[in-house]
């Protein structure tokens, strides 16, 4: 059975701002983070890369215990999903996406 592709060309939603992420160079300190997706508001410390997945870009522990992020992980492959979708009028929907397969969760279910 021949593998899956990993997605290209990701488009992560920052999950305080809903706004969706950029992506500069890979990552600076060479930790194998790869490309790192970060938040457009200036302010915002959420950052998102496919290896780790959501996290706060600052070494205040306190921050980080106080807020922590979604996490979400791929049933099929246990890659850190994305949020890919919001719906203002729906507040409490969220469509989720793997960065390797592209399989989606919205409410808890796979499609």
């Amino acid at each position: 059975m021949p593998g899956i592709a990993p997605a290209t060309n990701i488009h992560p939603l920052c999950y305080e701002h809903h706004s969706e992420m950029t992506h500069p160079d890979h990552a600076s300190n060479n930790d194998g983070l790869g490309l790192v997706y970060t938040c457009r508001e200036l302010e915002c410390l959420v950052h998102y890369s496919r290896r780790r997945g959501y996290f706060l870009n600052t070494q205040d522990r306190h921050i980080i215990e106080q807020y922590p992020g979604p996490v979400e992980h791929c049933s099929s492959d246990g890659y850190p999903l994305y949020l890919l979708e919001v719906q203002p009028e729906h507040p409490s929907f969220r469509l989720w996406r793997c960065p390797q397969c592209n399989v989606s969760r919205g409410g808890g279910v796979l499609t």
